[in-house]
């Protein structure tokens, strides 16, 4: 199993009502919002309705331990630091993101918000309305979405 990052790309206009349910189940309400999901059954078909409004793609472990420090929240929007997940786990943020994408930790550990509300990519989107595999935006980029990611950063 793989932690898959979802971001969501195009607004909330003109959405159908099945998939608009389908991004608030996702906690994706707003364009440029992320979270990190597992591989299960359900979220792949989740992912599947939803491909035309978001991309997604496996996190490594660099860019999840820069998302959590640059756009982790807990309750209050008070920011993460690498003090609060020690005391918290006992260990550093990057052996805690190592064990958070083999399954080992959870980042309700850390009491850590579920969406990470990014930046648009520096130097902006390829296209919003076509699918990554055409040039665009949508759909599933693979190990891509990492450096997608690095850009809202």
């Amino acid at each position: 199993m793989n932690r898959i990052a979802v971001v969501r790309v195009r607004g909330r206009v003109d959405v159908k009502k099945d998939v608009q349910e389908t991004l608030k189940m996702l906690n994706l309400t707003k364009t440029n919002h992320c979270v990190i999901i597992d591989d299960r059954d359900s979220f792949v078909g989740m992912l599947q309705k939803v491909k035309d409004y978001v991309t997604y793609g496996p996190i490594d472990s660099n860019t999840l331990s820069k998302l959590i420090i640059k756009w982790g929240r807990l309750e209050g929007n008070v920011r993460i630091t690498e003090e609060y997940i020690k005391e918290k786990t006992g260990k550093d943020l990057e052996s805690f993101c190592k064990d958070f994408l083999e399954f080992k930790s959870e980042l309700s550990d850390i009491n850590i918000k579920k969406v990470f509300r990014l930046h648009p990519p520096h130097k902006g989107y390829e296209a919003t309305k076509k699918p990554y595999t055409l040039g665009g935006t949508l759909g599933p980029r693979y190990n891509e979405i990492n450096g997608l990611i690095q850009k809202m950063i």
